[in-house]
């Protein structure tokens, strides 16, 4: 990690605010746009702060978490319309 970014935690006021919303992305984007950097070390930027700041980088895992189990969640459905359409599909034959 560079030094300035060890150096530094501060963020632009958007990039704060979207991780308040849960928003890593949105955060990252933010940090980019104003600080006019590639993603890699915004993304670095922003790990740093999240890491300073206990109670926002335990919501961070919280909403991590939340994401995984939705995507599962979604993986499990498709899954199933997709064996129910290949039933279809055979029985139909």
């Amino acid at each position: 990690m560079p030094n300035a970014v060890k150096r530094s935690v501060d963020l632009p006021k958007a990039a704060v605010e979207a991780l308040r919303r849960g928003n890593l992305i949105g955060a990252i984007t933010a940090v980019r746009r104003e600080r006019q950097m590639g993603f890699k070390e915004a993304k670095e930027w922003v790990e740093t702060y999240v890491a300073s700041q206990p109670a926002l980088k335990k919501k961070m895992e919280k909403v991590v978490a939340d994401a995984q189990r939705r995507f599962i969640r979604w993986m499990i459905g498709f899954a199933i319309i997709a064996v129910s359409i290949a039933l279809v599909v055979m029985w139909k034959r």
